[in-house]
């Protein structure tokens, strides 16, 4: 038996664990933080947190308006600034659709109101957003985007907004995020559906939220009368919820988080219509084809008509050459300018301001590819920074750009696309490289295409140096890159502020000198890219030993996954592959002590080898690996992380070079 004493002591230091861990309790009360809220300087559950929601509500519902339904949807928003990059969250947007030429349905935000709260000398400031700090901008077509900011926000304010969204869409549920990339302490999601109104309803996700069914009533006043209709009441609840942060290595954190979508499949009132809604992609397929601002645009001649002719391209036997002949005169009259769309403006108007979204110069490049003679369509997609596109209920909401498909024979499609300024024909963006994008041509079935499974990128590095008695590494680097390898690379040198910058930086990393730096192809529409360097590194010297790294230059220096556990998959960019040729020749009169053994580490989609050699008086080191899988599941976690933690450490393995006696 535990005495008495020390079973009390247990007690109370459990106790008291307890509650140090315990989180802010929630407050549900709007317009009145409480002190526990004001004081708070962390959150318990995620220390690093910069940020945090302390209760995020919404409601969804349908009202009768004007013998039209409408939805409403009503958002109050109270967060936490705990760290200076957590006055992020007083900066917000609301994306909302509206017609440009179509007024009759559309959506408006109303009843925006923000306030920050801050203590002063103990006292509660209550600063209020002034309407000056909101703006509207259109965002194509059919899109519009509020923008607002809290004013008065510091480390250690609490923030209240809310405002509400009024959609004439009422067959068109917004989907519901219970997480985003701050911690939630509480958030709850009501929507109340008429009996009418029949919408499939999906929850996914790997926390556990409260969940309530009920019945509910709405009153509907028809020509002057009132008539009762019942209503699904659908209730959600997530408590302590964790941020979802993106990293290198996942694309949009949200895609694995938890949410509610809600499709409509069916409107039914009693003796006026039983219609079902449910959309097939074949659906979506032909009513783009149909439209005059997409599909019925594709197959009109270009205002470059003539110079296309002009320049001999429609001859050009090659249609891959005569394809890349199309981009490369297009490349010439406008340029990218950093944007993605779905829609796009006027050919006119595109060479008018020389310069477009992705979507402009697709269209364009379209129409220029008809007056060259080849056939090409749009492949429909969403960016993959911007989540998957869902897989139980199609939705034209959820597409947001498109690529070109450029057909080189009949059976041989390639893809393009208005953003690959550093790619080519096949290359494209990484954001772009989705698993599921979808082909639509007029009069015919419309397919799926991975254009993940058709990217890579491919490095073959080639040393040759020489190594002095005092430990000077002097040669000459030769990189071979192809495909999203050298796309990569010219984006890198694109973005460089400075070219003198960008060489230290490499001197930097290498820990090397650099004699001389050449790019071949970097201006060119090419897949490939040759760099060529000359350069020194100085080895560690004692004595009558050298110590060096037989890599020279390293190509793994640390493991990138670092965290004990991880609830998140891991996703590559691109299939990629690396190799890496040594050929290191030693003073005269010196040896190796010790050749380091071959290595293969093998994983599902990875594989490594490393294999050293001493020949004639010459060190060969011969490295390759493979990333064959772009995704692994969070359940494979560990086992990537120790592939990579053991490969990192054989990278710095380090071979001592001796005088012969």
């Amino acid at each position: 038996m535990w005495p008495k004493k020390i079973l009390i002591l247990l007690l109370t230091t459990c106790c008291l664990q307890v509650l140090q861990a315990q989180s802010v309790t929630p407050n549900l009360k709007w317009g009145k933080p409480t002190n526990e809220e004001l004081n708070m300087t962390e959150y318990a559950a995620d220390k690093d947190a910069d940020a945090v929601v302390l209760c995020h509500q919404t409601s969804v519902n349908y009202e009768f308006i004007e013998g039209n339904f409408r939805v409403f949807y009503r958002y109050h928003v109270r967060l936490k600034v705990l760290k200076p990059e957590g006055k992020r969250v007083a900066d917000v947007s609301i994306t909302y659709f509206e017609n440009e030429s179509n007024h009759i349905r559309k959506e408006f935000v109303a009843g925006l109101k923000a306030t920050a709260y801050n203590l002063e000398d103990g006292k509660l400031v209550k600063t209020k957003m002034e309407r000056t700090m909101v703006n509207v901008e259109r965002l194509d077509k059919n899109q519009m985007l509020m923008k607002f900011s809290v004013p008065q926000v510091k480390v250690g304010t609490v923030i209240e907004y809310e405002y509400r969204i009024e959609s004439d869409y009422y067959g068109d549920i917004r989907d519901w995020y219970a997480q985003r990339d701050i911690p939630v302490l509480y958030t709850d999601y009501e929507l109340s559906i008429p009996e009418w109104f029949e919408f499939n309803i999906e929850e996914t996700g790997m926390n556990m939220l409260e969940k309530k069914d009920s019945k509910g009533s709405m009153s509907l006043i028809f020509s002057g009368e009132t008539e009762k209709l019942s209503t699904e009441e659908r209730y959600f609840v997530g408590r302590e919820l964790p941020a979802l942060k993106d990293d290198d290595f996942v694309w949009h954190a949200e895609d694995y988080g938890n949410k509610v979508t809600a499709e409509l499949s069916g409107i039914y009132i009693p003796g006026a219509v039983h219609k079902s809604y449910t959309t097939t992609w074949e659906d979506i397929d032909k009513l783009l084809m149909e439209d005059d601002d997409f599909g019925r645009r594709i197959k009109k001649s270009s205002p470059l008509k003539a110079e296309i002719i002009a320049a001999g391209i429609p001859d050009i036997a090659d249609k891959k050459t005569r394809a890349a002949a199309v981009w490369q005169l297009l490349a010439q009259k406008v340029r990218w300018n950093n944007d993605y769309a779905f829609w796009g403006k006027s050919a006119t108007k595109i060479l008018k301001e020389g310069t477009g979204t992705n979507a402009d110069i697709n269209f364009l490049y379209m129409n220029m590819l008809q007056d060259a003679g080849i056939e090409s369509t749009p492949i429909m997609l969403r960016i993959r920074d911007h989540g998957m596109l869902p897989l139980s209920h199609p939705s034209l909401k959820y597409l947001n750009t498109f690529v070109v498909g450029v057909y080189t024979t009949d059976s041989t499609m390639m893809v393009m696309d208005g953003s690959a300024i550093d790619g080519y024909l096949n290359v494209l963006p990484p954001r772009l490289l989705v698993s599921r994008a979808r082909a639509i041509r007029k009069n015919k079935t419309g397919y799926w295409i991975d254009l993940l499974a058709m990217a890579q990128g491919k490095e073959a590095t080639t040393i040759q140096a020489q190594l002095n008695s005092e430990g000077l590494i002097s040669g000459r680097k030769t990189s071979l890159l192809t495909e999203e390898a050298a796309a990569n690379l010219r984006k890198t040198w694109r973005l460089a502020k400075d070219s003198l910058e960008q060489i230290h930086q490499m001197q930097e990393r290498d820990g090397i000198e650099i004699q001389s730096y050449s790019l071949e192809g970097r201006s060119e529409f090419s897949p490939n890219m040759k760099e060529l360097m000359d350069f020194t590194k100085k080895c560690d010297v004692a004595g009558d030993l050298i110590y060096l790294n037989p890599f020279i230059f390293i190509p793994v220096r640390e493991s990138p996954f670092k965290d004990n556990e991880r609830t998140l998959p891991i996703e590559f960019h691109y299939r990629q592959s690396e190799m890496l040729n040594v050929i290191l020749t030693l003073p005269e009169g010196y040896s190796v002590e010790e050749i380091p053994k071959p290595i293969v580490m093998k994983l599902e989609g990875a594989t490594v080898r490393i294999v050293c050699n001493l020949n004639n008086g010459q060190l060969t080191m011969q490295y390759r690996l493979t990333l064959d899988k772009t995704f692994y599941p969070y359940t494979e976690y560990q086992d990537l992380k120790e592939f990579f933690d053991n490969l990192a450490e054989r990278c710095k393995d380090i071979i001592t070079i001796k005088k012969s006696e």
